[in-house]
């Protein structure tokens, strides 16, 4: 049996489950779709996934969900969300046929990053970046602008930068700082709708690779945050960089970001990667970049 955990409130989504069960007519397999609701999120219906073939189709949010209750059998995640970064950091190819992907006996591991108790993918913020989805989550453009509402609560953010208090440890260092406008840890390169936040994550290291920005003017952290975005990480000004497999966070915050959905905070945070913890079925290992 072939079962399929769709977003439900994505009209992409909604689309290519459509296709896919044109498909699987046609070949006369056996399958079940599972759609996601206010009472059910992907992770509750993983619950129902046992020795079946899955297919996970929706945005990061929806991948969050999943490895969150994750069975350890490969699935086939195709990517249709706003800014589907999980995609474009695995440079998973969308146009590759289902059928190809159904028949495929190969699959790639993936690490994931934990916070207290809560798994993800792509990306961990607190400061500016969680602020950014705050605003964005509330703002009613973002079913309009699409991935385009990250970029344009930046732009409004600028004017409304916060510094937070935060005590950041690891097994080789520590900061103590009550100016922290940027705490970012990232286990794939692309975060924020196609922003690459880190140039030497992975996702299969087993590593945390983060940036701190902090105690620095307004003008030197926008001017790095635009290096960020036109990719031009060499040209960086006081920006700390750390790579490592745990680390401890006190902060005043009160929620953090992961894979762009806003969490709930807890004043004390312990971070770690869980090295090659899911497992996504490809047709090769470097597909085309995502688009």
């Amino acid at each position: 049996m072939i079962k399929i955990i769709v977003n439900s409130r994505s009209k992409k989504s909604l689309i290519e489950l459509e296709k896919i069960e044109r498909v699987l007519k046609r070949e006369k397999s056996p399958y079940k779709v599972l759609k996601t609701s206010k009472n059910k999120n992907a992770s509750d219906l993983m619950s129902e996934i046992h020795e079946d073939e899955l297919i996970v189709i929706g945005g990061d949010g929806t991948i969050n969900e999943v490895v969150n209750n994750y069975h350890g059998k490969e699935f086939i995640y195709l990517a249709y969300g706003s800014g589907n970064d999980l995609a474009r950091s695995i440079r998973f190819d969308k146009t590759v046929e289902i059928s190809r992907l159904l028949d495929s006996k190969k699959f790639i591991e993936y690490d994931v990053g934990v916070v207290n108790d809560r798994k993800f993918c792509s990306g961990f913020d607190i400061g500016f970046n969680a602020d950014i989805i705050k605003r964005a989550n509330g703002s009613r453009l973002k079913k309009y602008v699409g991935k385009y509402i990250y970029l344009l609560q930046g732009v409004i953010g600028i004017f409304m930068l916060k510094k937070y208090r935060a005590k950041i440890s690891w097994d080789s260092g520590e900061i103590d700082t009550d100016s922290l406008y940027l705490l970012n840890i990232m286990i794939q390169p692309y975060e924020g709708g196609g922003i690459k936040f880190s140039q030497t994550a992975t996702g299969q290291d087993g590593k945390l690779h983060i940036m701190v920005m902090e105690n620095m003017n307004l003008i030197t952290f926008v001017y790095n945050y635009l290096c960020l975005l036109l990719k031009k990480h060499n040209k960086l000004k006081r920006v700390i960089h750390i790579t490592t497999d745990t680390l401890t966070v006190t902060t005043n915050q009160k929620y953090f970001q992961i894979d762009g959905e806003l969490i709930n905070s807890e004043e004390h945070l312990n971070l770690s990667c869980l090295s090659k913890f899911y497992k996504l079925k490809r047709i090769k290992n470097n597909e085309k970049k995502f688009k």
